[in-house]
């Protein structure tokens, strides 16, 4: 994790976070860096192909990275335009293991991050992306050239921008998790600031399958007398995972947290430690995030960008229902569904 200066701007749904996407992309000079988890070419008010496409024909430097799995729906035919239009396209495939990052990255100074996706069926979701520019994209660039050269990309303009950049002091943070060994940032970045939270904890997440120490860390914050608050979604778009959900959040509401139901699909990956330090990224609170999938996402402690984030997620939680074992009773399956989680989830 590395720290540097910054300028940013959120996004909280999906739709506002492609409009800004796609118009950065459109004011690009030089380069246009994308990589995405999943991408697919249904977004027809916002068409990323197409407008790569564009770019690339005008002599734009164009490089694409998708996760094989994610992205399966794109398609050959597509994927074909694309290169013959000149954008060099590359896939991260692996067994087990998912590039989960959705970074863009514009003339080598600005950068959006976090968890949105490009699909459809993503249209109506809250999320949250992040734009940021100043030296810490040097950094994400950085991280993106090392997954371009694990899926087999060699341009050799890439060679001069891996160096390492000097770090001076700054409020906002840069984390990569997955590459390089860096197998266990996640972890150590969440037990650090849930163990050291001294008033309040607020996680937002679409998915809450948690390892056992995530657990412990938030039942001893909770015994210190943090204050912690969890929202999910009411319903994603997997039904089992929806029961394991229900399942965690009847578990973190009998050790003291408070839980959120949102009605509206959240996507968006978030932390909030004592209103002073936020988290955004890629990152889902599950074993494939924090054990082996390749993520990215940023933690602050400007005053300003931490207001705003707390803005965003008051407003989510203003529209949000409390979750209560009578109002949303347990079912029997909700345990199995999370036993059998368990069971897959070292596979």
């Amino acid at each position: 994790m590395v720290s540097y200066g910054m300028n940013y701007r959120f996004y909280n749904t999906s739709a506002k976070a492609w409009a800004g996407m796609l118009a950065a992309i459109g004011s690009a000079r030089e380069s246009i860096y994308l990589e995405m988890y999943i991408l697919e070419n249904d977004t027809t008010k916002y068409d990323f192909p197409s407008e790569l496409m564009r770019k690339a024909r005008e002599g734009v430097r164009v490089v694409m990275i998708l996760d094989a799995f994610g992205s399966s729906r794109l398609g050959d035919t597509l994927i074909d335009q694309l290169r013959i239009a000149g954008v060099e396209v590359l896939f991260f495939s692996y067994w087990f293991r998912r590039m989960h990052r959705k970074i863009l990255i514009i003339d080598e100074r600005v950068a959006f991050l976090g968890g949105v996706n490009i699909a459809h069926r993503f249209a109506r979701w809250n999320d949250l992306q992040v734009r940021v520019s100043g030296r810490i994209v040097r950094h994400i660039l950085r991280s993106f050239i090392r997954v371009y050269h694990e899926c087999g990309g060699k341009n050799p303009a890439f060679l001069g921008l891996a160096r390492p950049p000097l770090v001076k002091k700054a409020r906002l943070w840069f984390i990569e998790h997955g590459m390089g060994g860096k197998r266990y940032v996640l972890r150590k970045h969440y037990e650090n600031h849930i163990n050291n939270a001294r008033k309040t904890v607020m996680i937002v997440s679409p998915y809450l399958l948690p390892h056992h120490w995530l657990i412990t860390c938030i039942h001893r914050a909770v015994n210190r007398g943090v204050h912690v608050t969890i929202m999910v979604p009411r319903r994603t778009d997997y039904a089992t995972v929806d029961r394991i959900n229900y399942y965690y959040v009847d578990l973190f509401n009998k050790l003291g947290a408070h839980c959120l139901l949102s009605d509206t699909m959240n996507h968006a990956k978030v932390m909030l430690i004592d209103g002073h330090i936020g988290t955004v990224g890629s990152q889902n609170l599950d074993a494939l995030s924090f054990n082996w999938n390749a993520e990215a996402g940023v933690f602050f402690d400007n005053t300003k960008m931490v207001h705003d984030l707390d803005r965003i997620i008051n407003v989510w939680a203003d529209a949000a229902v409390s979750f209560t074992p009578t109002t949303h009773p347990p079912h029997w399956y909700d345990l199995a569904f999370a036993l059998l989680l368990r069971i897959l989830r070292p596979m």
